[in-house]
């Protein structure tokens, strides 16, 4: 079991809230359990207390604790926490978790489907622009990777858009801030995850439209999004990165 360690981010809290969320993660401290006092853990990690009870704001903003007056921090279980818990899941301690992104994949898939259906139905000519604007950045072999994976979120978010469904647009924008995150452009980095193999689907949904055929550009637009999905359910990391949980053996 590894001490903490003393915070080096200006925003200490922050880096205490992440040392203890990692170390909830862990297992270190488990569902029903209490974090220690704020007074052991200031001398822990060597801040003031008034850093370890905005850390722990942190965690109860994510669900990893529950705080009661005068009866400290309680860890709760992972299940009930925020999503913005999982890219730390998927990338925790250097590892790798392919079963947890699988799992995101099958949440994901269905539901970016569903939208790439509405976003053709009722798109506006306009926004058709905008989709080759951001296909020719995908497709640009000179700029780095995570660059142009981050053209393919924003697309996510023109889609919304194209559906001008108000649940939808809110849904993606969080979903691009949570795909951005940082352990996520770290899974990408691993997979060697290139956005230019969607680049074919991608021209054949703007070829598609650009002759009126919305069936066919639904198809190929579905093509791009089962790509997607695909990457997140079958990730082959290394074995020395991640070893299947039980619930997968038995599958």
């Amino acid at each position: 079991m590894l001490p903490f360690k003393p915070p080096a981010r200006r925003r200490l809290h922050q880096d205490v809230a992440d040392q203890l969320r990692d170390a909830i993660l862990d297992g270190r401290y488990r569902a029903g359990e209490k974090l220690p006092p704020e007074r052991e853990l200031a001398e822990e990690f060597q801040v003031n207390r008034t850093s370890v009870r905005e850390a722990i704001k942190v965690l109860e903003g994510l669900g990893l604790v529950r705080v009661r007056q005068g009866d400290g921090a309680t860890v709760q279980p992972l299940v009930d926490a925020s999503f913005d818990v999982l890219p730390a899941m998927i990338l925790h301690g250097e590892k790798l978790d392919a079963d947890l992104l699988a799992d995101l994949g099958e949440v994901m898939l269905p539901l970016l489907l569903e939208m790439g259906r509405l976003a053709i139905e009722r798109h506006r000519p306009e926004q058709v622009e905008d989709l080759r604007r951001l296909r020719g950045i995908v497709a640009d072999g000179g700029l780095a990777r995570e660059q142009r994976g981050a053209a393919l979120r924003d697309l996510l978010v023109l889609l919304s858009d194209m559906t001008g469904n108000r649940v939808w647009q809110m849904l993606a924008r969080r979903t691009r801030a949570f795909l951005g995150a940082e352990p996520l452009q770290e899974t990408r980095s691993r997979l060697q995850s290139d956005p230019g193999r969607l680049v074919p689907a991608i021209d054949d949904c703007l070829a598609a439209l650009a002759v009126g055929r919305r069936g066919d550009a639904v198809l190929a637009l579905h093509q791009v999004i089962h790509k997607v999905g695909e990457g997140m359910l079958h990730a082959q990391p290394s074995s020395a990165e991640s070893a299947p949980s039980p619930r997968r053996k038995q599958r």
